[in-house]
């Protein structure tokens, strides 16, 4: 096990901590995203997701059932890949606990999150490779307004990808004194699952267990499914919301 603490402080350069914050927190998103591979529904959701994102792919593991994971610029990631904890300890600061059973995916991980090339998801999709869909006459048994609203539910899972990142931040750079301040805070995304057409986020915040599923097809996007004795959840969930108006966003519901 090879553990890592680093500290990044852009103090002189500002304007290049958000960048840098959105950036490691879309990595540790795309490290995380999986789903099993026997649910046809989430398979199909997964890659859609995953279509999306430039220069990722999906790959299979066996974890006593078959599990599909991502595989990022050439690096393929699972369960045990790497581990980051988060930690915002003044307006500019930023500590980065890296740890993982692999020697050199620490230093992979850390010269991915600090280069200087975007992570861009959202975009036009590219095919992936390697996973079958089930029968040809299930696959086409799918049409044509079905696809469109299965690609319009995956670009709207980026949106709350975004507005999530984007309120861990508010919250991690809010001062100290605000009750709901994540300041100071250990922060670690621990999985992102992806079950039919759902993100089930679990997070820890200072060890524990908060989960948030993100869901295109709801009212709002998103639902805090446990929360800890602090509603962390709930108040990621709030700003979350008053992002989305900010921003004219909303989800839909088709039920």
């Amino acid at each position: 096990m090879v553990i890592e603490e680093i500290r990044y402080d852009f103090r002189e350069h500002p304007e290049q901590f958000r960048s840098y914050f959105t950036k490691i927190m879309k990595l540790i998103i795309i490290s995380k995203l999986n789903c099993l591979e026997r649910n046809l529904i989430s398979l199909k959701y997964f890659n859609e997701v995953v279509s999306r994102i430039e220069g990722c792919d999906i790959h299979k593991i066996k974890y006593g059932k078959p599990m599909i994971f991502t595989k990022f610029l050439g690096y393929e990631f699972n369960y045990h890949t790497i581990r980051v904890k988060i930690k915002i300890i003044d307006k500019y600061t930023i500590d980065i606990s890296l740890e993982s059973i692999i020697p050199d995916f620490v230093k992979t991980f850390d010269k991915l999150s600090a280069d200087t090339n975007e992570i861009n998801w959202n975009t036009n999709k590219h095919s992936t490779s390697g996973i079958k869909f089930g029968d040809d006459r299930e696959n086409n048994s799918q049409d044509e307004p079905n696809l469109h609203l299965m690609e319009k539910e995956a670009t709207l899972t980026f949106y709350l990808l975004d507005s999530f990142i984007q309120s861990i931040y508010l919250l991690m750079t809010q001062s100290g004194a605000d009750a709901n301040s994540l300041n100071g805070r250990n922060i670690e995304i621990k999985d992102i699952s992806v079950s039919r057409k759902i993100l089930n986020i679990e997070m820890l915040v200072d060890e524990k267990t908060v989960i948030l599923d993100l869901l295109p097809k709801s009212k709002n996007g998103v639902v805090v499914s446990i929360d800890n004795d602090e509603k962390t959840g709930e108040t990621i969930r709030t700003v979350m919301l008053q992002n989305n108006l900010n921003r004219g966003f909303k989800c839909f519901d088709t039920d």
